[in-house]
């Protein structure tokens, strides 16, 4: 007789960045994932390849903020949802340079680190 075991992967389930929104919007991003086996290192949120946030649940500080051109996260922490499950977060002062690519990044833990991302681009209009 043969056992197998199928280890379950790390996968992106849902990324949510709308299409267009109104520059006098406040604007919600998320992303959705199965760690599997995998437990979680870190989100990490990016605009056209530049990180602008980080959630590290294992970290002693574990959201992060990073300064980039056109992007301004709300910096409150019943807005940012982020967990085992999900990464949620809010932009708000948007302007046109806040248009552009998002991606969602999640890493697993060691000792294996697998990444997964998904993309979704957003363009700002009304200004």
């Amino acid at each position: 007789m043969i056992a197998l075991t199928l280890a379950r992967c790390l996968q992106l389930t849902e990324i949510t960045v709308p299409d267009v929104v109104d520059v006098r919007e406040t604007v919600t991003l998320s992303c959705s994932y199965d760690m599997g086996t995998h437990k979680l290192n870190s989100v990490k949120w990016y605009k056209d390849e530049r990180e602008f946030f980080r959630y590290s649940p294992m970290m002693p500080k574990s959201l992060m903020f990073f300064d980039v051109d056109g992007v301004t996260v709300v910096q409150n922490s019943t807005v940012q949802n982020c967990n085992q499950f999900m990464c949620s977060i809010q932009l708000h002062n948007l302007n046109i340079r806040s248009s552009g690519s998002y991606r969602c990044e999640i890493s697993g833990d060691a000792p294996e680190f697998k990444l997964t991302h998904g993309v979704g681009n957003m363009t700002v209009a009304g200004e």
